[in-house]
This record gives C-alpha cells, structure tokens and sequence, in this order.
C-alpha cells in the first residue's frame, strides 16, 4: 500500500537527513512501505517530510452494530444492515448482511451488481421533529460509467445543464472522445439536461395543511469497505387508499381514505424488494442508445405504464417483494409524479395510493442508474413514517401571499428559466399555492429573490 507523504513545517521529532537524497528516500519508503511501520520525519532546514502510517482499512461486513448505527444515522445506504426491528415488518423480520446488498441477478452486467436502492421513509427523526428534504444530486464522477472522463467533461456536463449556450462546447469537447460520444451526448439529452436543483425544505404543505418531510430514496454502492450515498432523492410513499362510492345520480365517484402502512398494516412494503422492470415515457424518444445502455444494466423496456389506462406513470420501475416478504403488496412502482388529483408539492411526505414518487429529474436518473434485478430495501419506524402538523399554519409557509405575488414569480421563471419553467409545468398564470409552484419556487426562489431586490435597488437609485 502506498505511503501518504504530508509537508508539514514544525514537527517535536526530527531526523536530519541531506537534501540530496531526500528524493531518494522517499521513492522507497512509497515503494517498500508495510502496514506496520511508524511514522518517519525528516527535516531540511524548514521543511519536513512525513511517511504516515497507512490507515487500517475495515470491511464493511466486519463492522459492529453500534458503528452501522453511527454511520447510518447519516448515511442511509448502511440502513438494511442495522439489526433493528423496529425498521421492518417483525413477524417477517430476518436480518440482512453485506452479501445481501448484491444483485445476484447480473451474469451479462457483473460491474453493476454492487448498485442497490434504500427507501428511507422516516418523516420524523428521533426526536420526533421533522427530518426535512435535503436532497443530493448525483455524484456522477464516481461512477464506473464515467471513470476514464476529466474535469473538464464534468464541469461542462454541468454549465450545459444549467445554460444551454453551453452545449456546443460540450459537443465539441466530446469530439475527443468519438468512440463514446454519442453515448455521452445522450445521456447529456435525455438524463442530465433536467437537472434540477436539490429540493430542500422543513416541510410539505397542501392546501391548508401541514406535513413533516423527510422520506428519501438513495442509490447506493456497495465496495469492501464502504457503502457508497450515490444520490438522495425525496420521495412520497403511501398514505392514501382510493374509496369509490355511488352518487345519488347513479355515477361512481372516487375519493381518497387515510391508509398507513404501520402497526398491522406493515407489511404493505416489504423491507426487500427486487426491480424487475424497468418502463419508459411518452416525453423521450427510446432510441438506440437508450437500448445500448440497457443491455449494459441487465435489461429495460421502451413501454410506458399507465393507472387504470389513463394517467401516464413516467419511468416506471416495478417493485417486486422478495419471496419472504409474500404478503406484502405487488405491483408497485417508482415513478414520477404523474397523477394531478394529488399534489406534487408533497415530495418528501406520504401522500400516495401505493408507488413511491420521485421529482421529474429524479425519476430520469433513477431509470437510467438502475440495474435490472436491483434490490430495494424499504425501512421505517411506525413512529417516524407520518405526522400532520396542526400547530403550523400553512399559510406561513407559502412563498406567496397572493395571485399576484405568484404570478410574477411565474412570468420570470418563464421568462429567464423557460426550460425549468417547462420541466415543473409553470405557466405564466395560475395559483399560487399549488404543489407545482411550491416546488418551483423551493428550487429557484433564492435566484429570484435576488432579481426582485436588484431591480427594487435600481428603482431606488
């Protein structure tokens, strides 16, 4: 293992060696540098030259319960190995180890194989206060798809993402890359180019009521000797069940009941689950690459799936319960935000009929991230899943006071940010306490708060 070499300037142990061969020494303490050795440091004049030891490396199957715990607690994707009931269904509990993070479903895709999906639906920490959304856009530059890119592709990716004159440098940066330049430029077109902002807030708010937020889906990396958080994305699982009734006129009407999935109930969601297909939407062209890149995950289909044969689900991942879990529910997925009867301004909060919705963007990468036959580990407390706040007045978190102060935050994100404008379905009119604006406004306000004021500054001046 290679040493690390440290400059340092003031050091209590010295050894004085001639600057001349200090190149010399160390070329081979890095080369015949042992696990046991102590530290050496040596000066010349004011500079000294330390070889530390190398860290001791543990395994992640090695790890004791109470540290799974400490790591857990920020950083979701070692969740499926603490060994604590309150997280699962009891009466199907069985404890999960490493080697149950592995797809073992991959014999075409082996590089893959490490790539699972944790929901971590908990609403409320252990305080019982409201965790908040804090997502995390993808760190791409880890990924295996990605390794042999520079810097130079990462930061371009980027200021494409965010401004479209970009995009000419970026195809033209990715002229030297032939062999995979389409490759790239597709995902560029049909993954990152919607990437939005991470979505952060305390709460979620739907007409006059109030919800903490804080359920997430990460996608994670297994290695040796670390569990990689790739991406954290809010999420909206269960909380609703579909109650149809018939009118006085004859005519069925649908309205939506409170079901949670806790207490004799949660067994709903299975802790472990398999995707075992993965579906497409009507916004993208499925197109050769796109098949390409599936055959290198194991396997994905250019079909959409639809609720009840009307409402398009985009990008739908079917959720399959593992054979131990067999009273759990079938036929979920992940998927968009797709149904406009219920808010998008939830994400983060339970607020479902049974699918796990994720952002726009978020829905996108998840599709092309994902390997066929990867496992979905879904852990809560009852405790933690769900609380309407009746103590907050939602009035007093919505950006806008009225018609007017929303419709003006709505002219200028179409006006400066048409694509993200288009991406939340912002038009230039409409309501101003609505999920969709509420979203917006989350990811952007900051950014418009600072046009009004320089426009108010020049007024003044």
């Amino acid at each position: 293992m290679d040493a690390h070499i440290i400059l340092l300037m003031y050091r209590r142990k010295r050894k004085v060696i001639p600057l001349l061969a200090l190149s010399l020494l160390t070329c081979a303490i890095v080369a015949c540098s042992d696990t046991n050795s102590t530290p050496s440091n040596i000066q010349q004049d004011s500079l000294v030259v330390t070889v530390a030891e190398p860290r001791p490396v543990f395994m992640v199957k090695d790890l004791s319960q109470d540290t799974i715990r400490s790591y857990a607690k920020v950083n979701s994707c070692y969740l499926p190995l603490l060994r604590d009931t309150s997280l699962f269904d009891i009466e199907h509990y069985a404890p999960f180890h490493y080697d149950s993070l592995f797809n073992t479903h991959l014999p075409n895709a082996p590089r893959y194989a490490n790539r699972y999906l944790v929901g971590d639906f908990n609403s409320l920490n252990e305080f019982g206060e409201s965790r908040g959304v804090h997502e995390v856009n993808p760190k791409i530059q880890y990924l295996i798809d990605f390794q042999e890119m520079d810097s130079t592709f990462f930061m371009l990716l980027d200021s494409a993402a965010n401004n479209s004159v970009y995009d000419s440098k970026l195809d033209l940066y990715l002229d030297s890359t032939l062999q995979r330049k389409e490759e790239l430029l597709n995902f560029y077109h049909k993954i990152w180019s919607f990437k939005t902002p991470p979505l952060k807030r305390k709460y979620s708010v739907i007409k006059n009521n109030v919800y903490a937020a804080g359920q997430k889906i990460c996608l994670c990396e297994a290695h040796a000797d670390t569990l990689i958080n790739i991406a954290e994305f809010a999420v909206s699982s269960k909380r609703l069940t579909p109650v149809s009734r018939t009118d006085s006129e004859g005519r069925k009407r649908v309205s939506y009941g409170q079901y949670l999935p806790i207490n004799r109930r949660r067994d709903y969601y299975a802790a472990k689950n398999t995707i075992t297909s993965k579906n497409w939407e009507r916004a993208r062209k499925y197109e050769e690459q796109d098949a390409i890149h599936d055959s290198l995950v194991g396997g994905g289909h250019d079909r959409v799936t639809f609720y009840k044969r009307s409402a398009e689900l985009p990008n739908f991942l079917l959720i399959e319960p593992e054979a131990q879990f067999d009273g759990s529910m079938r036929s979920n997925g992940i998927h968009e935000v797709a149904l406009s009867g219920l808010s998008r301004g939830m994400l983060g909060t339970p607020n479902s009929i049974g699918c796990i919705r994720v952002s726009d963007f978020g829905s996108k990468f998840l599709r092309w991230w994902t390997p066929q036959n990867a496992n979905f580990f879904v852990l809560y407390t009852a405790e933690g899943y769900f609380k309407k706040l009746d103590h907050i007045a939602a009035d007093s978190l919505l950006p806008f006071k009225d018609v007017t102060e929303g419709n003006a935050f709505r002219l200028w994100l179409n006006q400066y940010k048409p694509k993200e404008a288009r991406i939340h379905n912002i038009d230039s009119v409409g309501e101003f306490s609505n999920g969709y604006i509420i979203d917006a406004y989350t990811m952007y306000g900051e950014e418009y708060e600072e046009h009004v004021r320089l426009i108010e500054e020049s007024v003044h001046d």
